[in-house]
């Protein structure tokens, strides 16, 4: 008898164990502050800088299935000095990523994602009195790792992918002309590595997450527009009952 109740207390603490280092899943609301210290390259040449804006985030679902979607609006990221033949090209950049993520296990740890990215960019060119502009999108294919630490921390790795965006450079004159427009193809990667803190009904994580984005003319087949950088982020969210 004793030896049957040694195996029930080992079972119950086992089971408080799992349940301490498995939390249920949450919805929740969010923001994303991120900054992003890189270069833009397009016909205009390099711009090198820093931009910042807000990501805004929401999740919701059930135990196993997701829904997991994030935007930031469109920020400038400012040159360093402005380019002798197209002027002060400061490029502006949007992007839209959603997608369903499903739990591999019952503890949810490993998520694997599919849905869709759109990404928005708009380069004015002073010197030569246009604007170029594009909005690509594609599927988005996602890998998301949660490791809680304790009861109250934990460790989050993102990795998605969009490996086809197809879309169009479009050239339109300062008075609002259309002059060309040039069919393209891009791909994009973004990882995140963040260390998370819950307190109460929010979460906090704080980590790097770095973006790279590559396009090509498909006519032509030269480089179109090309961002690469990486940067500190913190996001605050709130778990919804």
């Amino acid at each position: 008898m004793a030896r049957v109740n040694s195996f029930r207390v080992l079972a119950a603490l086992l089971t408080l164990f799992a349940t301490a280092e498995t939390p249920l899943p949450k919805s929740y609301v969010g923001v994303q502050g991120l900054v992003i210290v890189g270069q833009h390259q397009d016909i205009a040449g390099t711009q090198k800088g820093v931009g910042a804006g807000p990501l805004l985030q929401l999740r919701a679902g059930g135990s196993r299935l997701v829904g997991n979607i994030e935007g930031i609006p469109v920020v400038g990221i400012p040159g360093v000095a402005p380019s002798e033949t197209y002027g002060q090209a400061t490029p502006h950049v949007g992007i839209f990523n959603g997608e369903f993520e499903y739990a591999t296990s019952a503890n949810r740890t490993l998520w694997l994602g599919l849905g869709e990215t759109v990404y928005n960019q708009r380069t004015p060119l002073p010197a030569q009195n246009q604007v170029v502009s594009s909005r690509l999108a594609g599927v988005r294919y996602a890998v998301r790792y949660i490791h809680p630490t304790s009861e109250s921390h934990f460790v989050e790795a993102f990795v998605g992918a969009a490996p086809t965006l197809s879309g169009s450079d479009v050239y339109v004159a300062t008075g609002g002309a259309l002059l060309e427009t040039k069919p393209e193809r891009a791909s994009e990667v973004d990882a995140s590595l963040s260390f998370g803190y819950y307190h109460r009904s929010n979460e906090w994580l704080i980590g790097l997450r770095s973006l790279n984005f590559a396009a090509k003319f498909i006519n032509t087949g030269e480089a179109a527009d090309r961002n690469v950088g990486i940067g500190p982020l913190i996001e605050w969210r709130h778990v919804l009952p």
